[in-house]
């Protein structure tokens, strides 16, 4: 397990990239457009964290990060891929202190199914 660390006045501050993982997801859940998240793509090779959907690297004060979801049919990639990465660059920014310098976005797919969508003539 990678750690980001921190001094502190009164000893070290250690913020686990798991941590930065889980403000990112719940940093994502709430971005209009979102429908889930997804494990990489198959045939996608990296170190630790395989197969998880977000994938967090960090060296000193900087950190990166990937998210791998899905999205609703019907909304533009564009611009929920924009409001991700805003959502968890503030997020993680504003919760651990540390320098967020990129986030990348993969779209995995498209949810077509709509489970809330109300039957015509029923």
């Amino acid at each position: 397990m990678t750690a980001n660390e921190r001094t502190a006045e009164n000893g070290e501050i250690i913020i686990s990239d798991e941590v930065i993982a889980s403000i990112a997801v719940n940093a994502v859940k709430d971005v209009e457009g979102f429908s889930g998240f997804s494990a990489k793509a198959p045939g996608v090779l990296s170190g630790a964290g395989t197969g998880k959907s977000v994938k967090v690297t960090s060296i000193d004060n900087d950190v990166r990060l990937h998210i791998y979801i899905r999205v609703k049919n019907g909304t533009n990639i564009q611009t929920v891929s924009t409001a991700v990465q805003r959502s968890v660059k503030n997020a993680v920014q504003s919760m651990t202190g540390k320098v967020v310098s990129k986030v990348s976005v993969s779209i995995q797919g498209i949810d077509f199914s709509a489970p809330n969508e109300l039957k015509a003539n029923s």
